[in-house]
């Protein structure tokens, strides 16, 4: 069993910011693969379905991203025998905007999602699937002005340039679930 979580802000004024690129990935795999994300449980909205053979659950924390791990301690304590079996999608501000990158396991990075959980369940050993935010140009270490542009909504212009972005992610995805990190890190990261 796998355990797809994207982070994000819950609410329509965050629905298409830089910040919920995790959530929006994961309302794109249940349309695609027809999982609605009509339960809730552990602070989260979610859905449980089959991806080829393999069962699996897609996640929203509704918790807000700060304390995303709150959300992800009754997964990781009640339904996952193992953290291996966890893939984090989240915003990566380190990455430039729309660039897709797996990861085995590792630190925070200083995302408030990720310490949260890492603060709350006490690991750090999960996957995460990384979205490339960019920093606001000429204001890149100005805190303020990265709130800002994470939470703003994304202009029509800049989905359009996340398409390949997302589709690039959900293939990343679904070798994850079938294949496992390496495999999955070794496809994905090569550049193109």
């Amino acid at each position: 069993m796998k355990l797809i979580v994207g982070l994000g802000n819950p609410g329509e004024r965050y629905r298409f910011s830089r910040h919920n690129f995790g959530f929006i990935v994961v309302d794109i795999l249940a349309d695609e693969w027809r999982i609605p994300l009509n339960q809730q449980g552990y602070f989260s909205l979610f859905g449980r379905g089959i991806f080829k053979g393999v069962e699996l659950f897609l996640v929203k924390p509704m918790t807000y991203m700060n304390n995303s791990g709150v959300a992800l301690k009754g997964w990781f304590e009640f339904i996952l025998p193992s953290v291996e079996d966890v893939l984090v999608i989240h915003d990566d501000l380190d990455l430039p905007f729309g660039d897709v990158r797996l990861k085995k396991d590792g630190g925070h990075g200083g995302h408030r999602g990720l310490i949260s959980i890492i603060e709350v369940t006490g690991t750090k050993n999960f996957s995460r699937l990384r979205i490339g935010t960019g920093r606001p140009q000429g204001r890149e270490r100005d805190r303020e002005a990265i709130i800002e542009w994470l939470l703003r909504p994304l202009s029509q212009d800049e989905l359009l340039q996340l398409d390949k972005s997302f589709e690039k992610a959900k293939n990343c995805i679904e070798e994850f679930i079938l294949y496992g990190i390496e495999k999955a890190m070794s496809n994905c990261n090569k550049k193109a």
